[in-house]
């Protein structure tokens, strides 16, 4: 994760705070990143605690190094039962090496994902799942996409339970994937810029593990 850039982004976005008043160096925001708002390891004490949570999210920041982190066993299954038993949402963030991260660390009962990352230019538009009662109504019909890095999944990799939210042509770059309890949400942009629409999509991922998605749809 590039803790200085679009991973600085992300946290301001969700808005945490750099721990013991911190501040972020030229080359590195690591060292500020501590407590229990950071998740520094899936094998480690502080998820061994944390995956038992319910009704939480997780934000997996957009990976920048090849093919994400491969989680050993302890991290895959932990990051299973998070999913599968909690009502819990991962939140991941764009690139090709996010989209590997979960092809890699997410199992199911059926063994995994094979989902192809490809790129096409913006802008995405709303599909008819968009308008229903999930905070993804709240977004606009389209999301910009010219000139910024966004990178989608092809459908026809998508399992059959996804929901696909923005495509363009063959091609979706918000959906989700419903794991028993719980689901994956994946975002394609990179978030290199603050770009107020993208910015919306993240905040309303953040929002449905409190959303009535039962009720009416909200007042625009």
């Amino acid at each position: 994760v590039d803790t200085v850039g679009n991973g600085n982004l992300v946290r301001r976005i969700l808005g945490l705070k750099l721990s013991f008043g911190g501040s972020c160096g030229l080359r590195s925001c690591a060292h500020s990143m501590t407590g229990n708002s950071y998740v520094r390891s899936f094998d480690g004490s502080q998820f061994r605690f944390l995956y038992r949570n319910a009704c939480s999210s997780i934000v997996i920041p957009p990976l920048t190094r090849g093919a994400g982190p491969i989680l050993n066993d302890n991290g895959i299954y932990r990051l299973h039962h998070y999913l599968t038993e909690g009502y819990n949402t991962v939140i991941v963030a764009g690139s090709t090496a996010s989209v590997y991260f979960i092809n890699h660390n997410i199992a199911t009962i059926d063994g995994g994902f094979d989902l192809e990352p490809k790129w096409v230019e913006g802008p995405y538009e709303a599909q008819v799942s968009q308008s229903a009662n999930t905070p993804f109504s709240l977004l606009p019909a389209t999301l910009p996409g010219s000139g910024i890095s966004v990178t989608g999944v092809k459908l026809s990799s998508l399992p059959k339970n996804a929901i696909s939210y923005y495509e363009a042509e063959d091609v979706s770059v918000i959906f989700e994937i419903p794991v028993l309890q719980g689901r994956v949400l994946y975002l394609g942009y990179d978030y290199t810029q603050p770009l107020t629409p993208w910015v919306h999509a993240m905040t309303a991922a953040t929002m449905f593990n409190d959303w009535n998605f039962y009720g009416p749809n909200p007042d625009y």
